[in-house]
């Protein structure tokens, strides 16, 4: 190779670096310590506040005089009081997920890295076949790790009662309340968390430990839902997502994937008085041969989806 052909290589391999004049950049400081920090101060600005938040309707809820389950077992009261404070708590999400975990997130961008939050968190256009793509890998794979959460339950053999309460914040039981919890479940989390996990904490750490960021932050990202039962799949979730990330360079497809599990959540529940003999929820465990079947087609999707990122 001699060297027209070398500089000329080089120019077409070489992308031109983003500007970054934020504090924490012209200080030349650690970028790892940038994700860590960034991580532990939004996520304790948002539980702390949503909590807070939390306290604050529920007594308003209370003050109101809604009238209170008093009578039957603990759970069987705590089930029927649920139902009095999922309006107000639903609300509480869909507020602090976009003014304390959002915002935040794009200020540190701004303050600390670059003014350009946009090409910063690479909300970058892509292919449809990358989203699309994106898609049917995430249906393709959510049955295997919905499987491998129903057998943890299985083994631990947590009672049935336990479980109705910890979905009642995901079931609808009419059409408005189903598209309130679209708003709330599925666009909100999709937009907010994929900023601040993908967009930020990941990007952060891709500077410096490359495709390892993907496997972190999808297991951090596990850990953030608080649901042991159910870490398995929610760090499966994050780390694909995270690939689709860092293949295409683009946040969409991610998001896009986001909101497909979620979406497909509050369906699942959705459980209006005319379907309540189709209640999929009622379904006690996803046969073994639908992972058989749909774990192999979901590999190839991912496979398939690397092939399309990186042409």
């Amino acid at each position: 190779m001699d060297i027209q052909e070398y500089i000329s290589e080089l120019n077409e391999t070489e992308k031109p670096a983003p500007e970054f004049e934020g504090k924490w950049e012209r200080k030349n400081r650690n970028l790892n310590v940038a994700a860590i920090v960034g991580l532990l101060g939004i996520g304790a600005l948002y539980f702390n506040m949503q909590s807070i938040l939390a306290a604050i309707t529920t007594l308003i809820t209370m003050s109101l005089g809604p009238e209170l389950q008093t009578e039957g077992n603990y759970f069987e009261r705590l089930a029927a009081n649920m139902e009095v404070f999922n309006g107000p708590l639903r609300v509480v999400v869909f507020i602090t997920q976009f003014l304390f975990m959002l915002l935040p997130t794009v200020l540190l961008v701004k303050w600390w890295h670059t003014k350009n939050v946009k090409k910063y968190i690479r909300l970058n256009k892509t292919s449809f076949g990358e989203i699309i793509l994106a898609v049917l890998a995430t249906l393709a794979i959510i049955p295997a790790g919905n499987y491998v959460s129903n057998e943890l339950v299985r083994w631990i053999n947590i009672p049935d009662f336990y479980l109705e309460i910890a979905v009642m914040f995901f079931k609808a039981n009419s059409p408005l309340e189903f598209i309130w919890l679209i708003f709330v479940v599925a666009i909100t989390p999709a937009i907010c968390e994929e900023v601040f996990f993908r967009g930020y904490v990941q990007r952060t750490f891709e500077r410096t430990i490359k495709f390892k960021s993907v496997l972190l932050v999808g297991f951090i990202f596990g850990l953030f839902h608080m649901q042991p039962l159910g870490l398995f799949t929610l760090s499966l979730l994050g780390m694909l997502f995270g690939y689709f990330y860092y293949k295409s360079e683009s946040l969409l497809p991610a998001m896009a994937a986001h909101f497909t599990n979620n979406f497909l959540a509050v369906l699942i529940l959705y459980n209006p008085e005319p379907m309540q003999q189709f209640n999929l929820a009622a379904i006690e465990q996803i046969p073994l041969e639908w992972i058989l079947l749909t774990l192999p087609i979901g590999i190839g999707l991912v496979y398939l989806y690397k092939i399309v990122a990186e042409r």
